[in-house]
């Protein structure tokens, strides 16, 4: 198994269940049928935040008239 760069991945195992170490990326050993990968996006992703800003009349050549 492949883990990507921004993604962790952990593994489903039929016998045990979901398994509690995280596998970073990289190439790691997987027992097809037995294991199961599940891969999770990790990546900061931007966000636009609206805000309303009480900037108007603030700079510093109207605040010395």
């Amino acid at each position: 198994m492949t883990v990507d760069g921004g993604h962790r991945t952990i593994k489903y195992k039929r016998i045990s269940g979901v398994s509690r170490y995280i596998y970073q990326e990289g190439t790691h050993f997987n027992i097809p049928w037995f294991e199961t990968p599940i891969i999770y996006d990790v990546r900061a992703k931007p966000r636009n935040i609206a805000s309303l800003t009480g900037t108007k009349g603030t700079s510093p050549d109207e605040s010395q008239n």
